[in-house]
């Protein structure tokens, strides 16, 4: 069998389109729980980003943050995706089984957030800002096995006012410092 050139060019669409399908979901994937966890997260995005769907899973910036420094600063605290393949998903798509088979009876907290554009004043007559506010809650079981809800604890805000760092990232920092501090971490 002999390939013709258009056998070659097909191939190489083919290995870039699986390289942007499957290079996130890799990514995604390395998030799986470990042995050290002690409490859980999962994270909720709501926002135009989103089209205003309900999105269990880190956003860009902030799972490059979480690979780099986050796994690393607080090994006790892990995320949980909505499923096993760790994609990003809608709240109506999680695979409520697969997040209780990773928790257990451990503390599991939700970061639900979103995301907007504000006006910041300064000396140079002001910039555009992103920043990012969001709830912080627990989830507490009823007697009931497997039956429960989430319960709010407090609001979560980005700290920064700048440009140059991502608002979503900031946010994110701030509640992992919060359930940290409230689990004795």
């Amino acid at each position: 069998m002999t390939l013709t050139m258009k056998d070659c060019r097909f191939s190489i669409v083919i290995s870039i389109c699986a390289g942007i399908l499957f290079a996130p979901q890799a990514s995604f994937a390395k998030n799986k729980p470990h042995q050290d966890c002690k409490v859980y997260f999962t994270i909720v995005e709501r926002d135009e980003q989103t089209s205003n769907l309900n999105m269990i899973g880190l956003n860009r910036s902030q799972q490059e943050w979480y690979e780099k420094s986050g796994v690393k600063e607080m090994p006790e605290l892990c995320l949980v995706n909505g499923d096993a393949t760790g994609m990003r998903i809608t709240v109506e798509s999680i695979d409520e089984k697969y997040a209780e088979s990773i928790v257990g009876t451990r503390p599991f907290y939700s970061i639900m957030w979103e995301e907007h554009q504000i006006y910041v004043p300064d000396s140079a007559g002001g910039h555009y800002a992103y920043v990012a506010t969001g709830i912080l809650a627990i989830w507490t079981p009823s007697a009931n096995k497997g039956d429960g809800d989430f319960v709010t604890l407090s609001p979560v805000h980005s700290t920064n006012r700048t440009i140059f760092s991502s608002s979503s990232v900031s946010l994110l920092k701030d509640a992992l410092n919060y359930i940290a501090k409230r689990s004795g971490l």
